[in-house]
C-alpha cells in the first residue's frame, strides 16, 4: 500500500463482503466503502477540487467522515479535519490558515459557520453532510449522485500531502501539521505491528476523528488489516463505552487516561463482560500508576502505551510484556522508529539523565507546519524533529517521560518535573486529579504549586499536600502554594492545560519559556 486510497481499494477485492465501518445500527462492507467514496471523489472532481487542494471537514464522528476521508485521498486533495469543540475565533483561525477550496460541515455546525464566515478569508464552497444544498451550491449526496463507482484515474504521489491536523493548541493557536500519505502509512505499519493488530479484530473508536488518534491510529490501521471499526459518537460515556465493548466483542480499543480514571471509578464497571476485550491501547497523555493499576485489573487485557506526537508520529510503545517490570516507564522506540534523547547541545543524553525527545522524520513524522515555515524550522533541525518532550534514559532501550520543556520548573538552579510530583500528589487518598507547574518565585525564580481536584466528599487542605509530598520527595520539590478547584481545563485529547492555570499566576511577567 503506497496512498490512502490502496487502503480500501485493495481491501474491496480481499474483503468485498466483509464490515469495514459501523454505527449504530447502519454500516459499509469494504466494497460499498470503496465504491462510495470513488462516487464523491468524482463529485470533488466535478466542482473542480485538485490535487494539493485543501478539502475541510467539521462533523462529528458519523460513517460519512470515513468516505470522505478516502474521497478526498483518492483526488490526491487534502483533508483538513477539524476540532468540533472550536469556537468562531478558533474555526475562523483554521479556516484563513489552510483556506479549504470545500468546507464539509455536520448539521450541527452550519450556524456556527454562517456566523464566522463573514471572517473567513478564502471563499470555501459549503457542503452540508446531511440535508439539502445551501444556496446554489452542493450537498454531499448531490455530489455523490450518479457518479462512477470505479477508481479515479489519478496517479496519487506516495510523498504528497494526505493530511492538515492543527495541534490541539495548548499554547495559543493550533498550528497545522502537514503529513504525507508515506508518512501516515509508515506510522500504520508500526502501530500494526507493535499493537498486534490482525484482520480478526473488531476495533472501537471512543475518540473524535478529527483527532489524530481516532483516525489515524484507530480507523485506518485496522482497515488496512481488513479488521471491521465501530465508531461511537460524540462525548465519552463510560456506560456506553462497556456497553459496547461487551455488546459488540470487542477485541482492541484506546482510550486517553483521563477516560480510564472515568471507567475506574464507574460504579457499574464490574457488571459488564469485557473478556473478549484483548488489546487496551492508551496514550495522549500522562497516565498516573493508581489509573493504570485500576485499569489493568478491570480490563483483563494486554495493556499498551503509546507515545507520539502530531509532528513526530507515533515513535514509542510499552508492550503487554514490558508492562511487568517497567509499568513506569513510557517505552522503547518502535521498531522502525529512530530516537535519541539529547542534551542542549545535541548531544545524547547518558543513562539516568534528563534530555529532550528528538525523532528523525527520515520515514515518520511531519512534512511541517503549514502556511508557517518558522515554526518549522524551530522544529525540524538536522534531520530530526525536536518533540520538546523531556525523558529519562532508563537503559534497555527504555524512556520515561518526564515532563514538557516548558512545563520545567527552574527553581534555585534546580530543574524540577512536574510529572514526578504529580505522581506522589495523586496517591493521596482525597485526591482526584492534580497539575503542577512553576510560578513566579522573587528569591528561587519560580516555586512549585500545585492545583488539586478533590475527590468528592473528602477534605484536604494546602499543609496536608504538601506534609504528604515532604515526606515522600525532596524538600526543594514540595508544592510551596496549593489551591484547590473543581475541574482541571483540558484540551480535547484529555491533555490538561498548563498554560491556562498557569496564566493567572503569570500576569504581567515574562517566564522563561
Amino acid at each position: 500500500m503506497n496512498v490512502f486510497g490502496d487502503i480500501i481499494r485493495l481491501n474491496a477485492k480481499r474483503y468485498p463482503d466483509k464490515k469495514a465501518v459501523i454505527m449504530d445500527d447502519k454500516y459499509f462492507t469494504f466494497s460499498q466503502l470503496n465504491r462510495l467514496s470513488n462516487q464523491l471523489a468524482y463529485g470533488l472532481l466535478s466542482i473542480n477540487v485538485k490535487p494539493g487542494d485543501r478539502v475541510g471537514l467539521l462533523a462529528y464522528n458519523c460513517l460519512e467522515y470515513v468516505i470522505i476521508n478516502f474521497a478526498v485521498a483518492k483526488c490526491g486533495a487534502i483533508l483538513v479535519p477539524i476540532n468540533f469543540r472550536f469556537k468562531e475565533s478558533e474555526l475562523t483561525y483554521v479556516i484563513n490558515n489552510s483556506q479549504p477550496k470545500v468546507l464539509f460541515l455536520g448539521s450541527q455546525f452550519l450556524s456556527l459557520v454562517e456566523d464566522a464566515k463573514s471572517q473567513f478569508s478564502t471563499q470555501s464552497q459549503l457542503v452540508p453532510i446531511e440535508g439539502k444544498p445551501l444556496e446554489s451550491g452542493h450537498s454531499l449526496s448531490t455530489l455523490m449522485d450518479g457518479r462512477s463507482t470505479s477508481d479515479p484515474a489519478i496517479k496519487v504521489d506516495p510523498s504528497s500531502a494526505a493530511s492538515i491536523i492543527y495541534t490541539a493548541g495548548t499554547t495559543g493557536f493550533p498550528k497545522g501539521v502537514l503529513a504525507s500519505h508515506s508518512s501516515f502509512l509508515s506510522t500504520n505499519t508500526g502501530l500494526i505491528v507493535e499493537g498486534d493488530i490482525c484482520h480478526h479484530d473488531i476495533v472501537l473508536v471512543a475518540l473524535p476523528l478529527f483527532h489524530a488518534g481516532g483516525l489515524h491510529m484507530l480507523v485506518q490501521p485496522p482497515l488496512e488489516m481488513g479488521a471491521t471499526v465501530i465508531l461511537m459518537g460524540k462525548g465519552f460515556d463510560p456506560d456506553a463505552f462497556l456497553d459496547a465493548i461487551e455488546r459488540n466483542g470487542i477485541t482492541l480499543t484506546m482510550c486517553a487516561p483521563t477516560q480510564l480514571a472515568m471507567i475506574a471509578n464507574h460504579p457499574t464497571v464490574g457488571k459488564h463482560n469485557l473478556l473478549r476485550l484483548t488489546k487496551m491501547w492508551y496514550g495522549s497523555s500522562a497516565i498516573s500508576p493508581s489509573v493504570l493499576e485500576a485499569s489493568r485489573k478491570i480490563f483483563q487485557a494486554g495493556f499498551y502505551q503509546w507515545y507520539g506526537q502530531t509532528e513526530a508520529g507515533i515513535v514509542m510503545v510499552l508492550r503487554p510484556e514490558d508492562h511487568t517490570e517497567h509499568a513506569h516507564c513510557t517505552g522503547r522506540e518502535v521498531f522502525h522508529a529512530d530516537v535519541r534523547v539529547v542534551d542542549e547541545n545535541g548531544n545524547d543524553t547518558p543513562e539516568g539523565e534528563v534530555g529532550e525527545i528528538v525523532s528523525s522524520y527520515e520515514s515518520l513524522g511531519m512534512m511541517g507546519y503549514y502556511g508557517n515555515e518558522e515554526a518549522t524550522r524551530r522544529v525540524k533541525r538536522n534531520g530530526w524533529i525536536h518533540t520538546e518532550d523531556l525523558a529519562r534514559v532508563e537503559g534497555d532501550g527504555y524512556y520515561t517521560i518526564v515532563d514538557r520543556l516548558r512545563d520545567m520548573i527552574v527553581s534555585g538552579g534546580e530543574n524540577i518535573y512536574s510529572k514526578e510530583i504529580e505522581d506522589v500528589i495523586v496517591t493521596h487518598p482525597a485526591v482526584k486529579e492534580v497539575a503542577v507547574f512553576g510560578i513566579p518565585d522573587e528569591i528561587y525564580g519560580e516555586s512549585v504549586c500545585a492545583v488539586v481536584v478533590r475527590k468528592s466528599g473528602f477534605e484536604l487542605s494546602q499543609q496536608e499536600v504538601i506534609d504528604f509530598c515532604e515526606s515522600r520527595i525532596s524538600g526543594y520539590k514540595k508544592p510551596k502554594r496549593v489551591d484547590f478547584t473543581d475541574e482541571l481545563p483540558k484540551n480535547p485529547t484529555g491533555k490538561i492545560t498548563k498554560n491556562v492555570l498557569r496564566e493567572p499566576y503569570w500576569a504581567g511577567r515574562k517566564r522563561r519559556v
